[in-house]
């Protein structure tokens, strides 16, 4: 088996990117280099920015490419485009390459138009000129100019339909409905205007009344002036007398006496301020005992506290009431001489008060446990 040594694969992997390399130049240029093809020369007035490596177009089917745009040498005005076409694509001498808009963004193409097949000696060679023609951009979207009435035409049967449509008062999805409610406001605000008129008319009168009566109010004013003047000269005069009569001493006094009763409700004022902030003083009070706040309200809220004290109350009524009805429990001392106890025991008494008592504050004691 042949192997190849690592400088052979090197120069191998070189002469192939090199020869990519000339085919892609190529390519960009407009020649495809692995596929055979004929060239074909074009003369143009205008190329209408035509560049190299545009596409050449057979009814829309690209066939091609430009190869090379110069200026023909021989006059220095006409531009000579070099297409190069498939092997296989016969054109007849006669075919015209026109220049078209291949798309909205402005690129040009090459469109070459056959008007009839060719064969044999009636198809041009490689290497034979064409003719040339430019096509502006209206007429590469729309076609021949001369079709422009056509669609035209039927442009102008669409919008007298659509207006038609629309403008139709009887229709109640068109614009011509809306058109005549807008005439019927239209003369309904030309009348209202007209009515306006009118009144404005028929009211110049009253106005024009009024004005004279104000015209003769003012007259009558200025007429009366000279009372008027009078009227105030008197006034000035008796303010003079009273000023005279020293009503001024009088206003002092009153005045004093305004300051010291401001002065009394000022006391009045804050005497009333201590009192409500030592009321307040004493609801805050009265809300801590009554929510069980400090030592007081404890006291108040405590059920077993209120239980001893009466407890403590009913024993200390039997001691004071035992107290009262035996004295000498309490002040006699019992003595035992030689063993023998010389004083008498405690003999409970028949009617002892202590009895009725206890049964009392037992009853009172159901009593509350039955309404809790």
């Amino acid at each position: 088996m042949l192997k190849l040594s690592n400088e052979t694969k090197i120069g191998l992997l070189a002469v192939a990117a090199i020869a990519l390399g000339i085919w892609g130049f190529k390519f960009l240029k407009g020649i495809n280099a692995l596929t055979a093809s004929q060239t074909f020369y074009i003369k143009y007035d205008n190329v209408d920015q035509l560049r190299p490596s545009s596409p050449v177009f057979i009814n829309g089917l690209q066939v091609g490419m430009v190869k090379d745009i110069f200026v023909d040498p021989e006059d220095d005005k006409t531009i000579i485009a070099v297409i190069n076409l498939d092997r296989g694509i016969d054109i007849p001498k006669d075919a015209i390459a026109t220049i078209i808009s291949a798309s909205i963004m402005g690129g040009k193409a090459i469109d070459l138009d056959i008007p009839h097949p060719c064969s044999g000696p009636d198809c041009a060679q490689s290497g034979a000129y064409l003719t040339g023609r430019t096509k502006s951009f209206i007429e590469s979207v729309v076609g021949n100019p001369e079709e422009m009435d056509v669609y035209l035409q039927r442009l102008r049967i669409g919008l007298t339909a659509i207006y038609d449509s629309i403008a139709d008062p009887n229709d109640p999805q068109g614009f011509g409905r809306t058109l005549v409610a807008m005439q019927h406001a239209l003369n309904n605000i030309a009348l209202m205007t007209h009515k306006i008129n009118l009144f404005l008319d028929a009211s110049t009168a009253g106005l024009s009344a009024t004005a004279n009566n104000t015209a003769d109010i003012t007259r009558a004013i200025r007429d009366s002036n000279k009372s008027i003047t009078a009227m105030l000269e008197n006034l000035s005069a008796v303010s003079g007398q009273m000023k005279d009569a020293r009503f001024d001493l009088s206003g002092q006094k009153a005045a004093v006496l305004i300051d010291s009763l401001t002065l009394t409700a000022g006391a009045l004022r804050q005497t009333l301020s201590s009192t409500q902030s030592a009321i307040a003083k004493l609801d805050t009070l009265a809300t801590g005992l009554a929510q069980g706040e400090g030592s007081m309200g404890l006291l108040l809220h405590d059920r077993e506290f209120y239980d001893n004290m009466v407890r403590t109350t009913r024993h200390l009524q039997l001691l004071m009431q035992d107290l009262r009805l035996n004295p000498k429990r309490y002040t006699t001392v019992k003595l035992k001489v030689f063993g023998k106890n010389r004083t008498k025991g405690y003999v409970n008494p028949l009617e002892d008060p202590a009895y009725q008592m206890m049964a009392d504050s037992l009853e009172r004691d159901y009593s509350q446990r039955l309404k809790q």
